[in-house]
């Protein structure tokens, strides 16, 4: 099977993170992947420019890479923005379910078993996406439920905007910014990400192609 090969350069280290307005510096060669029917897929450079920015977002320490300490950053800054104190045992449960992420989500990329994840080891572990394009959306609902269990914070079985604006706001996008992309992708309008709609997005996020595609906004602008 062939995988990729991806990296970014000289990418600016501001809180704010990753998007084309922002004039962040991305740069990546990937290679191509092979899916289940022996047919080439080749992520184009846009597809490839979104890959990098969901790296980059994850990155919380702007190091270059991702380790369980970004993600147990994430959790106190989420705590933070909730404004729950140290000590109090909803705090450890936000914690508790970032660090959750790191192990369902980024650790899986961890061939090497250094604890870190590269982005070219990202771009590895986010090949059942393309190499299964007709069935990434079934492929997100199994990989993110660790990732939605960590954004659905009261435990409603649905994201709701402020549970996604704080998301979106601990991966430093403004609130603005945060509110416009679920309004996005919120596509029946109910004031709510369901399962389904959450994992849609984020397969669509990284297989779509198209410029316009409201998945774009997983991560805020793009």
């Amino acid at each position: 099977m062939r995988v990729a090969v991806f990296f970014y350069s000289e990418v600016t280290h501001e809180e704010s993170g990753v998007s084309a307005s922002c004039q962040k510096k991305l740069s990546g060669v990937l290679l191509n992947y092979t899916n289940k029917k022996g047919s080439l897929f080749m992520p184009s450079e846009f597809q490839k420019r979104k890959l990098a920015l969901a790296f980059y977002k994850y990155d919380i320490s702007k190091d270059g890479i991702v380790e369980a300490a970004d993600l147990e950053l994430q959790g106190h800054k989420v705590a933070d923005l909730l404004k729950i104190q140290k000590g109090d045992a909803k705090r450890e449960k936000i914690v508790s379910a970032y660090k959750g992420v790191w192990e369902a989500y980024f650790k899986p990329g961890d061939k090497d078993g250094d604890n870190q994840v590269t982005l070219d080891e990202y771009a590895k572990a986010l090949e059942p996406y393309y190499s299964n394009t007709g069935n990434s959306h079934e492929s997100a609902l199994e990989v993110n439920k660790t990732v939605f269990d960590s954004i659905d914070l009261d435990g409603s079985g649905q994201i709701d905007s402020v549970e996604y604006a704080v998301f979106l706001r601990s991966l430093g996008v403004s609130e603005a910014e945060a509110n416009a992309a679920f309004e996005r992708l919120d596509s029946n309008r109910d004031g709510y990400l369901s399962r389904d709609e959450f994992a849609k997005n984020l397969a669509d996020y990284f297989t779509s192609d198209d410029p316009e595609a409201t998945a774009n906004w997983f991560y805020g602008s793009y």
